[in-house]
């Protein structure tokens, strides 16, 4: 039995002295997005995320964030700023001050940040694996050692969803993740075990 979590996307429109910055997010491109992630999920791990509602905000970075950009600070802002509903939020930025905060996400607040994309399918399993954070999965590769005899543990990990690099498009999900999503703390709010 699928387990069905809403979602709820804001896209976030920068502004700085007193004018709106760019924002290449759109409400069509992002719910794409998400149905892509969504579906993804769903033929992995039998978890949807169909979208709750989609809304359009700006803001203003407080002191200490960068004004241009989303940084560490903006993010925390932001996360408090714009609280998980029912289900969890997906915060869309145009853009963000370092690589990896754009695929941040916290279990505690349901809500996570990706930066825009280009590539509509990249995009797509980024926000899949920030979702998949959210479903209390970490990173396949964390304690990862390097070094000869590592390479088809390396070539396993870079097949997986939960790779902390680029997200190859098979994008699969071992049984142990899979049961593991599926009773995580969010999935248990929506029916899973």
């Amino acid at each position: 039995m699928a387990i069905s979590i809403p979602a709820d996307l804001t896209i976030v429109t920068l502004r700085s002295d007193g004018r709106e910055l760019a924002q290449r997010w759109t409400a069509a491109y992002a719910t794409s997005a998400l149905q892509q992630a969504s579906d993804l999920l769903k033929s992995r791990a039998n978890i949807e995320f169909p979208r709750a509602s989609c809304e359009q905000v700006v803001e203003e970075m407080p002191t200490g964030a960068a004004p241009d950009t989303v940084d560490e600070a903006g993010y925390h802002f932001l996360t408090a700023a714009h609280k998980a509903g029912n289900g969890v939020r997906v915060l869309l930025v145009d853009q963000v001050s370092r690589a990896e905060l754009g695929g941040q996400s916290r279990q505690q607040t349901r809500v996570c940040l990706i930066a825009y994309g280009s590539d509509l399918g990249a995009t797509s399993r980024m926000m899949a694996h920030e979702l998949g954070h959210l479903l209390a999965l970490p990173h396949v590769d964390s304690g990862r050692r390097s070094g000869p005899g590592q390479e088809n543990q390396i070539a396993a990990w870079m097949r997986n969803l939960m790779y902390s690099g680029a997200l190859n498009p098979a994008a699969e999900l071992t049984q142990t993740q899979v049961q593991a999503a599926r009773s995580s703390p969010l999935a248990r709010r929506f029916g899973g075990r």
